[in-house]
């Protein structure tokens, strides 16, 4: 088993546990037993607290799904095992950040992304008109997140504290909303991206959407706020990048930078916080054993269980800010600015890790047979198989921050610092 320093992959190896002696973690137990208090016990029936199962996450839609509700798992889609080739490029002109959504404009299959020159896109995937662009429309502010679609509908946040809703049929923004009480002059730093819509949005089981800025939002799908996090409009909330995750009963989890992981309940209600004293960056995943993985600026990724206590941590050489992701098995993966890919079993145990030459923002995606793909600001694109041999890889000439979408045919899209947009088959 390699540590945290390690530069090789290997296979994964099964760390020592003892059932009576005393713990410090759920992988000092055998089998399914958890550590509590110093000793290994069975876990908790549902009844003696809160069901694992009421959070187990949905299966894919084939829409953007991470974190709503409580998806991190794989996509439909299987990508390419073998060196894939170009089937377009467009340029869109900025930087590319955010990932790439899946929708229809039109009723034309199309990606839908954001650049941080404010412009709003959708790219034609396939056919006559593959790789023309079919929806632009301009926004008020940078787009560093990842929209969310619902039927004809795109929902996208910018850092002019505006969340936009998109009608992808009439290609025209629907309508607007702007957040938080940051109506002074823009500074730079925290003060200035406090209140940026950038944290999502995330589609809630109601269809309402979950969206973080100056704390977290509900709001309907017309654009009426529902409810505030913190409550008091005299808080000056600190912001919230992280998508949140939303679970299949309605509770949300999400962290900021505060330094505070927490819980709320459907209607806004703290249920409980767990302290990371460092910015939560990027989006948790809940395990189908009930836990909760997240990352952070300290370099762990931190696995929780629903009433907030923790079950482990592990610890990367630097800061973490994607979100994790969940594989075959309960694999749990996430990259760090250490420039690896690092593959955790559920009990947090060290499978393999895969360097990298740059430091990675981008989010693993996995995809249907249990692949993972990634860019890294190596300028590189990566396919990995789930036993961590690389498959292939892909010089694109930029940094690659975004997320790969899939779509159902296996067509991979992806953004790039470049400004560029790419699909791949």
């Amino acid at each position: 088993m390699l540590g945290a320093a390690g530069c090789q992959w290997t296979e994964a190896t099964e760390a020592p546990a003892t059932q009576d002696a005393g713990c410090t973690k759920d992988t000092d137990c055998k089998g399914d037993r958890i550590c509590e208090k110093g000793a290994c016990v069975a876990p908790r029936p549902p009844e003696a607290a809160v069901s694992a199962t009421s959070r187990a996450p949905a299966p894919a839609t084939g829409k953007w799904a991470r974190g709503g509700p409580g998806h991190a798992g794989p996509t439909k889609g299987k990508g390419p095992t073998e060196e894939p080739k170009e089937l377009w490029d467009r340029d869109l002109g900025a930087v590319v950040f955010a990932s790439p959504a899946l929708g229809k404009v039109g009723g034309e299959a199309a990606a839908l992304v954001g650049t941080h020159a404010g412009r709003f896109v959708g790219v034609a995937l396939g056919g006559p008109r593959a790789g023309e662009i079919v929806l632009d429309v301009t926004l008020g502010g940078m787009v560093w997140a990842t929209a969310a679609v619902a039927g004809h509908r795109a929902f996208v946040g910018a850092d002019d504290d505006t969340l936009y809703a998109i009608d992808l049929d009439k290609q025209a923004i629907a309508w607007t909303l702007k957040l938080g009480n940051c109506d002074g002059a823009r500074v730079p730093g925290p003060e200035g991206a406090r209140c940026d819509a950038d944290g999502g949005p995330t589609i809630a089981p109601d269809g309402d959407l979950i969206l973080g800025a100056d704390g977290v939002y509900r709001i309907s799908p017309e654009g009426q706020i529902r409810w505030h996090y913190p409550a008091d409009a005299s808080i000056q909330a600190k912001h919230v990048f992280a998508a949140p995750l939303v679970a299949g009963d309605g509770t949300i989890y999400v962290g900021g930078q505060d330094g505070l992981f927490m819980s709320l309940s459907a209607d806004g209600a703290m249920q409980w916080t767990y302290s990371i004293r460092a910015d939560v960056d990027g989006g948790p995943a809940l395990g189908e054993n009930g836990a909760i993985y997240v990352g952070a600026d300290d370099g762990r990724v931190h696995a929780l269980r629903t009433d907030g206590s923790l079950r482990w941590s592990f610890v990367a050489q630097k800061d973490i800010r994607s979100a994790v992701a969940l594989g075959e098995g309960g694999a749990v993966y996430a990259t760090s600015f250490d420039g690896n890919l690092y593959a955790l079993s559920p009990g947090g145990d060290v499978k393999w890790v895969l360097p990298t030459g740059g430091k990675i923002h981008a989010t693993p995606v996995v995809d249907a047979a249990g692949n993972i793909f990634f860019g890294s600001q190596d300028e590189r694109l990566y396919a990995v198989s789930p036993r961590g041999k690389v498959l292939w890889t892909l010089e694109l000439g930029a940094d690659i921050d975004s997320s790969v979408a899939i779509t159902d045919d296996g067509t991979l899209v992806v953004g790039c610092d470049d400004g560029h947009l790419r699909a791949f088959r």
